[in-house]
């Protein structure tokens, strides 16, 4: 589970899609907007076109463990950035989703 610091609240999923900024892989897209808060913030979303719940659950914990890996690797503890996570093919390979959640960062970083 992911640290309450990191957990974004439910409310902001619809303006962070609209108002954001988009990176899209080949597993997902992931969506960021600026914030006033001292650390960054993530949600996903992984729909029922993924698979069944056990296939959807495995991804997402994949997708939380490969969000707080990025953020200690590249010293973004105290970046000011809500962030989504909106899935859109299955994969469990851990060091696939890893890599593309790390373009996906770099990208939003470099603009």
């Amino acid at each position: 589970m992911l640290p309450k610091k990191f957990r974004l609240p439910v409310e902001n999923f619809d303006k962070i899609y609209h108002k954001g900024e988009k990176a899209r892989g080949n597993y997902g897209m992931l969506i960021s907007v600026s914030n006033d808060i001292d650390n960054p913030r993530i949600g996903f979303v992984v729909s029922k076109k993924i698979g069944n719940a056990v296939l959807r659950h495995r991804m997402t914990r994949i997708l939380r463990v490969s969000f707080i890996e990025i953020i200690n690797e590249m010293n973004l503890s105290t970046l000011q950035k809500d962030f989504q996570y909106i899935a859109f093919k299955y994969c469990d390979k851990k060091n696939l989703l890893k890599k593309e959640m790390e373009n996906q960062f770099r990208k939003m970083l470099d603009d």
